[in-house]
């Protein structure tokens, strides 16, 4: 494989703004085709970089030994994105022996289905966190010594969905709490012990919980952590599926590596730490927020290299989020390696902006907000439209306790629930609308083949052998008559088109009208309450984010630093939120004093003065590592909005010496 210099030109007319290139820090990486993880900052343009490799592979495939490249990425949008961008130009990278898609999607595909079917005969009838639980609960309600039992205990009536299958460090099959959580251990109750039948107690729950969960994958139903249990099964059964997975992908990149668990990067080490792969993983360890509160560093890079200049941050912000970076790792000789750099000219300089605001002038935040918009005439300028203004916070939920502000409280027009379709949709409205329909007529087809089987399942109908309906089962019934079978796919056309256009509201009609026509075709069956409350009573669209506009046609979204991790924003405004009772500035201010009388002196260290502060307990790094994430999404303004009691003169004195902007709402 070679990557060629006027590969690197076209992908970057294709990739970058006008005129622009790519400098030597990611010309490197592009380079760069042997094993070793890429640890770039916030707005560095490492996915751009990516791309641009990928790009420049794709031009060179296929490859002489027939083997292909393997491209994996956490979210869906993601990978949507990635496609997107190159199926256009480059659709020989989609297409086999190599596969683009989330970390998911290729233990699925290689590894848990196939020994899945070689296992119980039969494909999975539905990979599904809600309906697995239902299942789980409809089993756990049947009349027993044993249900009742585990039911009424705390634990297990608590977190008895939670039972995963798993191996224990000897090989043995076991039974966890969570696909990463601890082995479940059942002590005997004392009534046993004087009875002198405890093992035999615990062997027969311990029992009834192994046949439940084998109970449940023989009825097709998968949880999606189930998969991760088989793929971890087949390769221990047939270890001759890591060398053949090995002898199909020559390449593996791990896009966004720090939003990984830490079994999905194992499995993928299992299969591809060799040799005989190049493996690459590209992310920015101090943005691993994507699973909630946790600060296990789940990724150790390996023969790092590093991409420290910041495209999107002026220099004035990233001395600030530079100084938010919890691990800077190692240069090989005792210094840090991690150091954010703004690159991102700006004249004239936008300060950063501290707004204090009290109760009563609470309300007057976005005004505030607007106001320095205007003030530094951002309203109209490229990156506005293409970026917008975003308010961003870290704790949503409404507490409703003036003392301890969330989101909510602050913003009651912000819901967290209508920020962004369900993973796993209860309504039609929730399942349509999803930009990866657009111009896509394939999902498109797919989906509305899904909202059929979702009504079919809701109505309670099974198919001839009593399992669940899938897709293929449905088109299988169809076979049986050419007539109807033609009908089906006219309809079945029309249901795409409306969708793939994007029009939502159109495509909820005919969808819900089409799959109400072909239940009563089907099964001679109207719409029960399930599928009446599926469809609701009228189509409710989604509002990505809080919007609201004013006379100048200034808009703000607003949303949880979670939901605009990897974005970049005209102009941020993060709102502290409580956390534990505590705010952020409660756990980046480090106030000492030491001595007494005229030997009395006093220390404040702080990220927010341009200082390093080891953050003390969980609570606090999780803070310092949201701050990072929100404080590096905008290209021109960023604002930090907190209780003006929260701050006393001495501290605001040093914040205006160390560049903050004072002002008071």
């Amino acid at each position: 494989m070679e990557i060629k210099p006027e590969n690197i030109t076209k992908a970057e007319l294709l990739l970058l703004p006008d005129g622009c290139h790519f400098d030597e820090e990611r010309i490197q990486f592009i380079n760069r085709l042997e094993s070793g993880d890429l640890l770039a900052v916030p707005g560095s343009g490492k996915t751009t970089a990516l791309r641009a490799k990928l790009y420049c592979m794709a031009k060179e495939l296929p490859m002489k030994d027939g083997r292909g490249i393997l491209v994996l990425s956490h979210t869906n949008v993601a990978v949507d994105e990635l496609k997107k961008m190159l199926q256009n130009h480059c659709p020989q990278l989609f297409e086999y022996p190599n596969f683009v898609g989330t970390i998911q999607e290729f233990v699925d595909t290689f590894l848990a289905l196939p020994y899945y079917v070689q296992k119980y005969g039969h494909r999975e009838d539905i990979i599904d966190a809600d309906q697995y639980e239902r299942v789980c609960t409809n089993i756990m309600n049947r009349p027993g010594w044993i249900t009742t039992y585990l039911s009424g205990k705390l634990k297990y009536g608590k977190d008895y969905k939670s039972i995963r299958l798993g191996y224990s460090d000897d090989g043995h099959r076991i039974l966890k709490f969570g696909i990463e959580g601890k082995e479940v251990e059942i002590e005997a109750e004392p009534k046993w012990v004087r009875t002198g039948n405890a093992e035999e107690k615990i062997a027969e729950l311990k029992d009834f919980l192994f046949n439940l969960k084998e109970k449940i994958l023989d009825f097709g139903v998968l949880h999606y952590d189930d998969c991760y249990y088989l793929a971890e099964t087949n390769i221990r059964e047939h270890s001759d599926i890591i060398e053949i997975l090995r002898e199909r992908f020559a390449y593996v990149f791990v896009d966004e590596a720090q939003d990984m668990k830490g079994y999905q990067l194992k499995i993928i080490d299992e299969c591809f730490n060799c040799d005989s792969v190049v493996l690459q993983r590209i992310g920015d360890p101090n943005q691993a927020i994507f699973d909630g509160f946790s600060m296990v560093n789940t990724w150790e890079s390996r023969n790092p290299s590093f991409i420290n200049n910041s495209l999107r941050l002026t220099q004035e912000v990233a001395s600030v989020v530079d100084h938010l970076v919890l691990d800077r790792g190692n240069d090989g000789q005792g210094g840090t390696r991690f150091v954010v750099n703004g690159v991102r000219p700006q004249e004239p300089v936008i300060p950063r902006y501290l707004l204090l605001y009290t109760q009563d002038t609470i309300c007057g935040l976005k005004e505030k907000f607007k106001n320095l918009i205007r003030l530094h005439h951002l309203e109209s300028i490229a990156e506005a439209r293409k970026y917008g203004f975003h308010i961003v916070g870290w704790n949503s939920e409404a507490k409703n306790d003036v003392a301890h502000r969330r989101l909510e409280d602050i913003f009651p027009e912000y819901h967290r629930r209508l920020n962004k379709p369900n993973v796993n949709p209860v309504t039609l409205s929730e399942q349509i609308q999803l930009v990866r329909h657009v111009g896509n007529f394939k999902e498109s087809r797919k989906t509305v083949l899904e909202v059929f089987v979702k009504v079919v399942r809701m109505s309670g109908r099974r198919s001839a052998d009593g399992r669940l309906f899938t897709a293929q089962k449905l088109l299988a019934v169809l076979k049986e008559n050419a007539q109807v079978e033609q009908q089906f796919k006219e309809e079945l056309l029309e249901c795409t088109k409306k969708l793939s256009e994007g029009a939502w509201s159109d495509a909820y009609s005919i969808i819900k009208d089409t799959s109400t026509k072909w239940l009563n075709d089907f099964f001679q069956q109207q719409p029960n309450e399930n599928v009446k409350a599926y469809y609701e009573d009228a189509f409710v669209p989604f509002i990505p984010e809080v919007e609201e506009h004013d006379a100048e046609d200034i808009t703000f979204s607003i949303g949880t630093v979670h939901s605009v991790k990897g974005m970049t924003h005209c102009a941020t405004m993060y709102v502290e939120t409580s956390y534990n009772n505590k705010y952020e500035s409660e756990y980046m201010i480090e106030d000492k004093t030491t001595g007494r009388g005229k030997n009395r002196a006093r220390t404040v260290t702080s990220p927010f003065l341009k200082q390093d502060l080891q953050p003390k307990g969980n609570n606090a790094a999780m803070a310092k590592r949201m701050l990072y994430v929100g404080f590096s999404r905008p290209t021109h303004l960023l604002c930090y909005a907190s209780d003006k009691r929260l701050w006393d003169d001495d501290v605001l004195q040093m914040m205006e010496d160390a560049g903050w902007n004072i002002k008071y709402v």
